[in-house]
């Protein structure tokens, strides 16, 4: 479907975070597309509209004094290019809407801040992470509800017009719990949220390369990450210890004496999972904290759901929510949609984790499966926004998935999808490897799999912009 260019590019530019220089190395890669994206729409959001006003504005305006002050053929050149090549309209309507953006920043952390400290008996818990956080968000908000009323950020609301909004018009006296989760792609803006929303309690879930082309160094993200870490006594701080980047960091600062941390590996971990199973059905697994076992089940799959389970039930621990709430609570726990969710077609059973890839998840579910018998497909188109790390981590990615699945699909050509297939053809030549190229396809081709294969793992789906 054919779409009038400007209101496309304002859908790309949004997809891309109103970054212009991100939009224009897409323009520069795109500059013909007119293609109505599928897979999402526009969100008329008031930045949005504001945009889209101004860049018509703009256009009427330039029209305007071209015809009057210069040719008609001119002025019909300006409007064509005007038309087709939108771009520096929308660079112009960013500029000037800067300033207001800036003064509206302000009042809204200060009118936030306002809300919260109205709420004297509040219970703040801060969540993030480069892979996790909203599972872990979801998990933790599932079990504190069945404790007392709880209120959590929706979807993946991180930012501070989107956690603003969520607590101008949900937050109530009511709510003793609320579970925030604070996103970040450069350094700084997790500590600028903390200043709107203190955290009484902190989770740091994972450290890793996703968005590594914006953070620029994994050290760069783990200063970012650690910045909720750090508006929190160490006491009421919780953090992953089996991920390297959290741990290195821990061993460097003395300053971390008394943190609270959640491990699979590390038995010196203030939550250790001395043992967990995985089936078709769900997963069981013991947690041991003070000396004592906390053993659970769930119908959650795999070993990154496992994950960040454990670190909910870790601080609903920390909190002194009972153990028996917990157990309860776990019986109607349910993955968030399209993050390793289960389902059944055919005679397959259908791992469905599409709506993000990280390199750490992606290489635990492969593990996952490896010893699980019957026939298994993957299809998947990579691991987005890696930067100079592209090649290599698909490479690794590549290898291990070789020695697992029978047949893998690729989505796309691209860097990515082309490494993978580098690295599977090296590792195991007899695998068979094919490329989808049309969206229409995906799901027939799930279900033509579901006939042969006992697992298919769909992993990511790249949004529009990509």
């Amino acid at each position: 479907m054919i779409t009038l260019p400007l209101t496309h590019h304002l859908h790309i530019l949004q997809l891309e975070g109103y970054s212009p220089l991100r939009f224009l190395r897409w323009w520069l890669t795109h500059p013909l597309d007119f293609q109505a994206p599928i897979k999402t729409t526009l969100k008329y959001t008031p930045k949005a509209k504001r945009l889209l006003v101004l860049s018509i504005f703009s256009a009427s305006l330039l029209i305007t004094l071209s015809y009057i002050y210069l040719s008609l053929p001119t002025t019909l050149l300006i409007s064509f290019l005007l038309f087709f090549f939108p771009y520096p309209l929308l660079f112009f309507a960013l500029l000037l809407i800067k300033p207001y953006e800036i003064i509206n920043l302000h009042h809204t952390i200060i009118n936030t801040s306002k809300i919260l400290a109205s709420q004297s008996n509040l219970t703040t818990i801060g969540i993030t992470g480069s892979y996790g956080k909203t599972s872990t968000k979801n998990f933790l908000y599932h079990l504190l509800d069945h404790h007392h009323y709880s209120l959590k950020t929706p979807a993946s609301y991180n930012t501070i017009f989107g956690i603003a909004k969520a607590i101008s018009l949900e937050l109530t006296s009511k709510v003793d719990s609320f579970i925030c989760e604070y996103g970040a792609y450069v350094r700084g803006e997790i500590k600028q949220l903390t200043r709107m929303v203190p955290p009484d309690y902190a989770i740091l879930t994972a450290i890793g390369p996703q968005h590594l082309e914006r953070f620029k160094s994994l050290h760069n993200t783990t200063l970012a990450k650690f910045e909720l870490i750090d508006s929190v006594i160490p006491q009421n701080a919780l953090v992953n210890l089996d991920n390297e980047h959290i741990r290195h960091h821990l061993e460097k600062h003395s300053s971390y004496q008394g943190l609270n941390t959640y491990s699979f590996k590390y038995k010196k971990a203030t939550f250790y999972v001395s043992q967990y199973q995985l089936t078709s059905t769900g997963s069981s697994f013991t947690i041991k904290y003070k000396g004592e076992s906390y053993p659970y089940s769930t119908h959650l799959f795999g070993t990154s759901n496992l994950e960040n389970l454990v670190a909910a039930i870790s601080m609903c621990l920390l909190l002194k929510v009972p153990r028996a709430t917990i157990t309860k609570a776990l019986t109607t726990l349910k993955p968030a949609p399209n993050r390793l969710e289960i389902k059944t077609i055919n005679q397959a059973t259908v791992i469905d984790n599409t709506y993000s890839s990280n390199v750490e998840g992606f290489t635990s579910i492969i593990n996952d499966l490896k010893p699980l018998k019957g026939k298994k497909a993957l299809i998947t188109p990579g691991i987005v926004e890696l930067g100079q790390q592209t090649t290599p981590i698909h490479h690794q990615v590549g290898k291990q998935a070789a020695t697992v699945f029978d047949t893998i699909i690729l989505v796309g050509q691209s860097p990515r999808t082309l490494a993978l297939e580098k690295a599977i053809k090296s590792t195991h030549p007899s695998t068979t490897i094919t490329y989808l190229t049309s969206p229409s396809d995906y799901w027939p081709t799930v279900r033509t799999l579901s006939q042969t294969h006992s697992w298919i793992l769909l992993e990511n789906d790249l949004p529009d912009n990509y």
